[in-house]
């Protein structure tokens, strides 16, 4: 018996699709009709013994035959000569009387159960009972068991009235459907255009004989009267052939339209037409997806997908119930990631970083590429956020089985890829340089475009964006793209490398400005920082531009020869080879200078995110970008970047840094702490679970709205001040640590070496420490410098620093949290001690999202712990410790006043968030507590750790006793506070000692 499957097919999944096929679309021996609800599966029944007459035809290059139960002749056989003369492509198949030598290569409709007496040399269909097999017969009945009806579970499947039974049936008639409508398309298209090219060719021979009837009868000068009669003919066949023409083109201008329209369909027609694979194969891959998994109540039935998830191997979670409005009564708590582009660098950008964020706001996630995604995914997901997925076939049933299930979908995108007539070279340049044409493009954003008008939401990077994509969508999210964990620790890194905090220029005295672009688009883009680039190289032997080449070939990503004036400077050009997006932090820390030129008023970079000021701010670098919207909003002009339009602006932007590395520095420091909040994992998961939080129901969505825009009124928050300072030392072995103990010192000689004994006595082994002296005039100076010499092989990273001019506490703590590298830092005045396990258990405590952590507190004075005194309002008893931090986290505490002591662990990413410590000399002492209110009004929370992990120290010449307990001091400090928080409302205003 001749095996029609390839070989990579398991007999078991060899079976099923035989089973799948022929049960349900043809008839069973005895003449019953196996789906006896359905009345047209008689039709269905002869395009599959077509199908699969035509497979085994191409196989042998014979006339197929077809043997047929005595039950199933006349009808069947009409509707089989029927079906395939509309076919027409089996032109050897005709008709004959019953019982004719099949060797004649005839169709031949025949009982099975009569002896055959030939032996056929052709393949053969057997659809019935068992019978002496031919030597190339294909039996259906092998494969089948025909037990009585209702006895077989696919057969009780097929015949049933549950859902997963309609909704197979559904899909098979659907796909035959499908395929009979697209093939007389195809047939009717091609009719239409040959009809067109023939009347094109008409006319052309009309014109060039109406042309040369014209020459002759110039030449001869004769009587156009004369003529008359041989014109006249000439000239109505003429028009005749050119109306026509008229209406052929209107034809064909109609048919192209519906070719557009349809032209996803078409081309999966056409590409499976042209297979060289044998017809049987493509059908049965047809059934594969999404129709066969409509039987989830018979697993052992279910064909597995050969291509899995690329982020999970676990297998899909049954679909929840869902309430009468669509919406589950459990919320979201699925989101699937479907990456049209999976293999761009984008996908970090959109997918994995914003997966991270969703699972970090509490819900699961999942990235998949569009290609794979089959049922299974649908029915796994409450959302489905698509990223540049361009619309197809494959996408359209996505899109209606996520309709049918209930499941959100949402577009997501980072360009203007959805705008198709915005696919020109003169607003998109890469258009040009990467070889491809603008209808190609156009094509790409039209069926991007479908996509998104299919969703139900979108999402994107920036305000214009979000503009342009509101046209389509009434609701759309603002996600920017963000950095990660990993990308933030590269990067720093790459800082340390460079040498102690705020150098500013590398060792060789080079200086390196970085044109980071990550693919062969941006040509007109450079184009305006070019002249002022080669200016600066030519004036400024010192000077470097970085540039990138691809690895392999070492061929630029830059076309250099578009810009000739670099020949003359080849030699100050360095060229670095690409390297992964996990790699590029370590790149970017090479630089002083990073460049982003835009071209300014163009729509397609005016929507640009601003990811290359991100990165170049996390590694260190000060940037000159141009004034595009989402630039103009993220750089504060000469603070934390420059501002460049014009060539000349650009020149001037340039020499300004290269000439001054006092202002690289500052504008590097600013905007490294100006990003570190608003583009943060923990920003982002915060953004993405308002966003998701508002697809759960009308109260919901107006609680994520409410919140969404009080964040959007709240104004920026200022830079953290850092003093001028200056490194009296530094170690670094540039291990990584998790915490920085900062230790704050002013005149505490007697004191400050039990602090720094308290650090190194910690038990989390990996720790940094920064020690920042605020104009020391004691002897506390050398005895920090000689202590650190003889404890530097303790820490990974050891750094004494002094502030130029007295700065206060504010300003001391936001030198060390400046020159701080670690996630976490742990505040420490120099007069108080650390218990060992400090770092450790509050570090365990800052889990994703925390900004702080504290824990109980200890007090004690020279004669040792402090207790409590007997009062009518004390809560404990008599004797009992004196502790700080006591109360359990909760914003509103903070009302009456500060119950948190400074000694807190705290986020670098929320203090810079809060915009650091304040720094005011006149209301010096409530800088923690200030820090606390600010977190507050971020919604940034805090957390108790109910433990005693540090001991505060009472004595008279403590800094709350000696300045923050004054009257006169205490009331500007209560003044400036609540100016600053006009919501407090503080229970003990007047000053008093600590005792």
């Amino acid at each position: 018996m001749t095996n029609i499957f390839p070989t990579s097919l398991s007999p078991a999944l060899q079976d099923q699709y035989l089973a799948d096929l022929a049960i349900v679309l043809t008839k069973r021996a005895s003449g019953e009709k196996l789906l006896c609800q359905q009345e047209d599966w008689d039709d269905h029944a002869v395009r599959t013994i077509t199908w699969l007459v035509r497979s085994l035809q191409d196989k042998s290059q014979h006339t197929a035959t077809i043997l047929l139960s005595p039950t199933l002749d006349d009808e069947l056989g009409s509707q089989l000569k029927t079906y395939l003369e509309l076919e027409g492509n089996l032109p050897e198949a005709r008709f004959t009387s019953i019982f004719q030598n099949p060797d004649a290569g005839l169709i031949l409709c025949r009982q099975v159960h009569e002896k055959q007496n030939t032996v056929s040399t052709i393949p053969v269909v057997v659809v019935g009972r068992n019978s002496q097999p031919h030597s190339e017969e294909i039996h259906l009945s092998d494969y089948i068991s025909l037990c009585p009806a209702g006895t077989h579970p696919l057969i009780e499947l097929l015949k049933g009235q549950s859902d997963n039974s309609r909704n197979f049936r559904h899909g098979v008639r659907q796909l035959l459907a499908y395929d009979l409508t697209m093939r007389r398309a195809n047939t009717e298209l091609q009719r239409y255009r040959k009809a067109a090219e023939q009347a094109e060719r008409t006319a052309y021979t009309l014109r060039i004989e109406s042309r040369s009837l014209s020459k002759d009868l110039r030449s001869r000068n004769e009587d156009i009267t004369a003529l008359t009669h041989i014109l006249d003919p000439i000239r109505q066949e003429r028009d005749m052939f050119r109306t026509k023409m008229m209406e052929e083109s209107h034809k064909r201008t109609e048919l192209e339209r519906h070719y557009t329209e349809n032209r996803a369909g078409l081309e999966s027609l056409e590409a499976f037409l042209s297979q060289p694979a044998p017809l049987w194969r493509r059908i049965l891959r047809s059934f594969r997806k999404p129709f066969i998994p409509y039987i989830p109540t018979l697993p052992d039935l279910q064909l597995q997908s050969e291509e899995e998830n690329i982020s999970s191997s676990a297998p899909p979670a049954p679909r929840k119930a869902t309430d009468t409005d669509g919406s589950s009564p459990e919320g979201i708590q699925r989101v699937l990631f479907v990456a049209g582009e999976p293999r761009t660098p984008g996908v970090a950008y959109r997918c994995t970083r914003n997966a991270e964020a969703v699972r970090h706001a509490g819900y699961e996630a999942r990235i998949q590429p569009c290609a794979t995604v089959g049922y299974e995914d649908i029915c796994w997901a409450d959302v489905m956020i698509f990223w540049r997925v361009e619309y197809s076939g494959h996408v359209s049933t996505i899109l209606d089985l996520a309709q049918q299930e209930g499941v959100k979908t949402i577009f997501d995108a980072d360009d203007i890829v959805f705008v198709p007539h915005y696919a020109r070279i003169d607003f998109i340049d890469g258009i040009r340089s990467v070889g491809a044409t603008e209808e190609r493009i156009e094509r790409c954003f039209a069926d991007m475009r479908r996509t998104l008008v299919r969703c139900d939401q979108g999402s994107t990077t920036t305000r214009e964006l979000a503009l342009a994509m509101h046209e389509l969508r009434p609701v759309v999210h603002l996600l920017p793209n963000v950095y990660d964990h990993e990308t933030l620790r590269r990067s720093r890194l790459g800082c340390r490398l460079r040498g102690e905090p705020g150098r500013a220029t590398s060792e060789d005295g080079l200086i390196r400005i970085g044109y980071a672009t990550g693919s062969r688009t941006h040509q007109r883009d450079f184009a305006i920082a070019y002249p002022a680039l080669t200016h600066v190289l030519k004036t400024h032997p010192n000077a470097r531009l970085v540039l990138f080449r691809e690895k392999d070939n070492h061929r630029p990503v830059l076309l250099v020869e578009e810009f000739p004036a670099l020949k003359a400077v080849e030699n100050q050009i360095e060229w670095r080879d690409m390297v992964p997006l996990s790699e590029l932090g370590e790149e970017f820390a090479r630089f002083d200078i990073s460049i982003a030129p835009l071209e300014v008023g163009n729509v397609f970079c005016e929507a640009k995110s601003e990811i290359k000021f991100l990165e170049a701010s996390l590694a260190g670098n000060a940037s000159i970008v141009s004034p595009t919207g989402p630039f103009r909003r993220i750089v504060r002009d000469n603070e934390t970047g420059l501002l460049a339009e014009t060539p000349e602006d650009w020149t001037r932007a340039l020499l300004k840094l290269v000439d001054n590395p006092d202002l690289r520095r500052t504008l590097a420091r600013n905007a490294y702490h100006d990003v570190l909040w608003p583009f943060s994992p923990e920003a982002q998961a915060r953004r993405m679970s308002l966003a998701l939080s508002s697809l759960n129901g009308d109260v919901e969505a107006a609680q994520a709205a409410e919140t969404l825009l009080a964040r959007s009124r709240l104004k920026s928050p200022a830079l953290p001040v850092i003093p001028e300072s200056e490194t009296l030392f530094h170690h670094d072995i540039l291990g990584e640590a998790e915490v920085t103990v900062i230790v704050t010192s002013y005149n505490y000689a007697n004191h400050v070496l039990d602090a720094l004994d308290s650090v190194a006595a910690q038990t989390l082994p990996i720790l940094d420490l920064i020690v920042v002296d605020d104009g020391s005039t004691d002897e506390s100076l050398d005895l920090i410098r000689i202590w650190m010499e003889r404890h530097a092989s303790r820490f990974n990273r050891l750094i004494f620093r002094r502030s130029i001019r007295n700065s206060g506490l504010g300003g001391a703590r936001n030198i060390g949290m400046d020159a701080a590298e670690t996630p976490h830092t742990l505040q420490l005045d120099a007069d108080n001690i650390l218990r060992p396990d400090a770092c450790e258990t509050l570090l365990a405590a800052m889990t994703f999202g925390i900004a702080y952590a504290y824990p109980l507190i200890q007090c004690f004075d020279e004669n040792g712990p402090i207790v409590t005194k007997k009062t009518p309002d004390l809560t404990t008893p008599p004797g009992a410790p004196v502790l700080l931090g006591d109360l359990p986290s909760n914003p509103l505490t903070l009302v009456s006043g500060n119950r948190i002591d400074a000694m807190a662990m705290v986020a670098k990413w929320a203090w810079a968030a809060a915009g650091g410590y304040y720094v005011s000399r006149e209301a010096m002492g409530w800088e923690d507590y200030d820090l606390w209110c600010t977190f507050a009004e971020l919604g940034l929370p805090g957390r108790q750790v109910p433990a005693v992990l540090a001991d505060y120290r009472q004595h008279s010449s403590s800094m709350t006793n000696a300045s923050t307990e004054r009257a006169t001091h205490k009331a500007r400090v209560v003044a400036y506070v609540q100016a600053r928080h006009p919501w407090i409302n503080l229970t003990a205003e007047k000053a008093h000692q600590r005792t």
